[in-house]
């Protein structure tokens, strides 16, 4: 479930769906804030101005006509039909109100309304609810409102407090802040939704083109992609990435072709040139002509190899034979190698080991994985010095992958030169003097990529500082999975 979920939030088309949603949310939070700001914030304003001038008028009336005016003042307002102001007079400890039930405010504070009238200072206005009656017929029930009010100390004798009733302003403010907590949550919920939907759609989409670059990256140029013919930009880059694979596919069947043609026409008269050297020089009795013409048969024949291991890297690097993976145990192959190349170190003065740690399976083509465990041995043979080492190894590295490696002590290569020795005809070695093309690493190289293992040159055993640091040519297959 972690990892569908997981692979939801990595797709583009569900982020922008949620940035989408997200904006929407947004908007609607901003638009009912208003509408909220407009129909109660402001409400509650005024409410808070016509209390303070309510108040003011009051004071005033109390110090030019004295408090028995006031008091008559406030009753004559209190017994106005339809007034929602609420009043709490106390002139000498005696209470004049309509307020005659004990509020709650919101601090928390309880106010008795005589008693603890003191508390109150010139401050803003002040929320709390208070009970009212109301009567349905003959049936009487008790309801909570909310008011605002204000309270003024007039003088040493007496207390002011005037309210009014806000409920009829609350009401509707709830309503307005549920409809925007649920439109916020509708818009996130839409757009999660719509974000999943259009998500699989757009991951089948997608899925098609990576399909299709695994196929041509597999060696299959005839595979194309369809199209629905919607002519969004979709479908465009799928005619476009068609078209571009109808162009590589006539550019790679001409390189066959030719490729094909100098194999046919250079590799039959390069056969029989090294027939006629080598018959040539068996006949001959001059030993030194003799010689002359073995070696250039030697010659004509290494011109062979280097030309067949250069077809052989093009037809590889194209995925050609990537269908004859198959699986194996590696197991039996590096056995048989180690047999063949056994004798050849012991001839050159090299201990040669082989250490195979568990069972191992894994995807590859019989022939090709031995060619290039052959090439990274006699790499190792020819550059390791007598008296030497050298080690096969079959191992499951900590990734869980199988590497087949050949460790050596001999001159090994430098950091810098790491990758561009397994590029085509390139050799270190200056002199010239050691037989090769420059081709067996690149060959190397154009296997692994085949089987989709990492070919890894790294440090061998020796000390990295000293003239015979070693090598280490690792072969890095991933995970065997059954198809």
């Amino acid at each position: 479930m972690f990892a569908s979920v997981k692979r939801l939030f990595k797709s583009t088309a569900f982020r922008l769906s949620m940035i989408a949603a997200s904006l929407f949310a947004l908007s609607s939070l901003i638009m009912l804030g208003y509408i909220y700001y407009a129909t109660v914030i402001s409400a509650l304003n005024q409410v808070d101005r016509d209390l303070q001038d309510e108040l003011e008028e009051l004071v005033t009336v109390y110090h030019k006509l004295g408090p028995d005016e006031l008091n008559k003042i406030i009753i004559v307002r209190m017994l106005q039909p339809g007034s929602d102001m609420k009043y709490v007079y106390e002139y000498r400890g005696q209470p004049t109100g309509n307020l005659n039930t004990q509020p709650t405010f919101t601090d928390k504070k309880e106010w008795n309304l005589v008693k603890q009238i003191n508390e109150f200072r010139n401050t803003p206005s002040r929320k709390f609810t208070y009970q009212v009656d109301e009567f349905r017929g003959d049936e009487k029930t008790t309801t909570t409102h909310r008011a605002r009010g204000q309270f003024r100390q007039i003088s040493d004798e007496a207390k002011l407090f005037i309210a009014r009733d806000v409920e009829p302003i609350m009401a509707p403010a709830e309503r307005v802040r549920r409809a925007l907590f649920v439109s916020v949550a509708l818009a996130l919920s839409l757009g999660v939704l719509s974000g999943i939907i259009m998500s699989r759609r757009f991951s089948r989409r997608i899925g098609a083109f990576n399909r299709l670059a695994k196929d041509v990256r597999d060696g299959d140029l005839k595979k194309r992609i369809k199209r629905n013919n919607s002519g969004d930009e979709l479908d465009i880059l799928a005619e476009h990435l068609n078209s571009m694979l109808d162009h590589i596919d006539r550019l790679m069947q001409a390189m066959r072709y030719a490729g094909d043609s100098i194999a046919h026409d250079l590799r039959s008269p390069l056969t029989r040139l090294r027939t006629r050297l080598e018959n040539a020089g068996s006949e001959i009795e001059d030993e030194a002509a003799r010689d002359a013409l073995l070696s250039a048969s030697q010659d004509a024949g290494e011109l062979l190899r280097t030309f067949d291991s250069v077809l052989r890297i093009a037809r590889l690097e194209a995925g050609e034979r990537r269908e004859m993976l198959v699986e194996l145990d590696p197991k039996p192959l590096l056995d048989d190698i180690a047999e063949l190349y056994e004798p050849s170190c012991e001839d050159a003065g090299l201990d040669f080991a082989l250490e195979i740690v568990g069972k191992h399976k894994i995807r590859a083509d019989r022939g090709l994985l031995s060619q290039a465990v052959s090439n990274l041995v006699e790499n190792a043979i020819k550059y390791t010095p007598r008296g030497g080492a050298i080690t096969l190894r079959l191992r499951k590295i900590s990734s869980g992958r199988t590497e087949i490696s050949v460790t050596d002590t001999g001159l090994g290569i430098p950091l810098e030169d790491r990758q561009r020795v397994k590029e085509r005809f390139v050799r270190l070695e200056k002199s010239r003097t050691k037989q090769g093309s420059g081709l067996g690493l690149s060959l190397v190289e154009a296997i692994a990529d085949l089987h989709r293992a990492e070919f890894e040159l790294s440090d061998g055993p020796g000390d990295a500082k000293s003239e015979l640091p070693g090598l280490r040519a690792a072969l890095i297959f991933p995970k065997f999975q059954r198809s």
